[in-house]
């Protein structure tokens, strides 16, 4: 099976993915185990990720070094992907045909190099040495003070990593696996403060309070005060989108779809006050936060449930309560076994 070469580069380029493959532990193993069985695709992706990043020893290659073996990797998919099968003898192309064909080669090889300036860059970032890397486990939530004094709240099972220092006039940027409450410091120097989601897609700010959720081939942007302009560019497409406070912008990754509405902001980040608010909240979308979250397994009896809108609160910080809040503004049951939740 053929694996698709921007899931297997997406996966290299995650924090948590190079997290678990370097420090693998008994919850990182269920968490990738448990993905990889939501898509038979995702097997092969892993595997072929797994063996990329494995024959890079981090401790003795440097940053140029990785990114100099990665891009040959790359071209060499690229270029086995243009092989074609020779013509049979006696077989004649017309010189029309040679100019349409190497006019294919070359828009191709154009979109394989933008698509390589992208990945350095991830790369150069995710493996310098400089830069610091915050995690946090299922269920925990971190607050953390950024070189410039701006202020982040880490949701659960989430990685937001940066550089040691930023200098003066120097653009700030942050990246973002899970979920993460923003809190920017406006500096003078008008420096630019960008979250980047994927490599195409990122977030544009200069001071101002916004919630990102960046999970399973989605990213949320909900903005609490303030102007966030959110950049998509990537070899085939371009668009800014501006933002006002009571806006959701969402981005589907893989349709490169970005759409704008009304919400309220508390709905969405009321979990850094260790509160979750229910309001119109489909049981599909509660089902992916309990998993993504707080690492738990989700077993839904009646599918039609899943369409259920559910309305209410509940702490955040304490799963039980969170449960036993859930049961009773669902008003179905709800058994927990270890991290087994069944929703009758």
């Amino acid at each position: 099976m053929k694996s698709d070469i921007h899931s297997v580069y997406k996966l290299l380029s995650s924090v948590a993915f190079q997290d678990w493959i370097k420090n693998p532990t008994e919850d990182t193993d269920r968490f990738w185990e448990e993905w990889q069985d939501e898509d038979p695709k995702r097997k092969q992706q892993v595997k072929q990720a797994k063996a990329l990043a494995s024959s890079i020893d981090f401790k003795k290659t440097s940053s140029e070094d990785i990114r100099k073996e990665l891009i040959f990797k790359r071209i060499q998919h690229s270029i086995n992907e243009d092989k074609e099968e020779p013509a049979p003898d006696g077989f004649k192309v017309h010189n029309t045909q040679v100019k349409s064909d190497s006019s294919r080669i070359l828009m191709k090889w154009a979109a394989v190099f933008i698509g390589l300036l992208i990945m350095s860059g991830i790369y150069y970032f995710a493996f310098n040495n400089n830069n610091i890397t915050h995690t946090t486990a299922f269920g925990e939530t971190r607050n953390i003070t950024l070189p410039d004094g701006s202020e982040v709240k880490l949701n659960g099972n989430s990685s937001l990593s940066h550089s040691e220092a930023w200098d003066s006039g120097e653009e700030r940027s942050v990246w973002l696996e899970g979920e993460a409450y923003f809190t920017v410091k406006h500096l003078g120097a008008q420096q630019k403060f960008i979250v980047h989601a994927t490599s195409d897609f990122n977030v544009e700010v200069l001071g101002t309070e916004f919630n990102v959720l960046n999970r399973e081939g989605k990213t949320k942007v909900v903005l609490s005060s303030g102007k966030v302009m959110l950049n998509l560019q990537n070899e085939t497409k371009a668009e800014r989108l501006q933002m006002a406070p009571g806006e959701m912008a969402e981005y589907i990754h893989n349709d490169q779809v970005l759409t704008k509405k009304e919400v309220d902001p508390m709905v969405y980040t009321s979990w850094r006050n260790n509160r979750l608010i229910f309001d119109d909240t489909s049981l599909l979308e509660i089902k992916s936060i309990l998993e993504s979250t707080y690492g738990l397994t989700v077993r839904i009896e009646d599918k039609s449930l899943l369409e259920k809108q559910v309305y209410g609160s509940a702490p955040s910080n304490d799963i039980s309560l969170l449960l036993k809040g859930l049961e009773r503004s669902l008003g179905n049951q709800i058994l927990i076994e270890g991290k087994i939740v069944t929703i009758k």
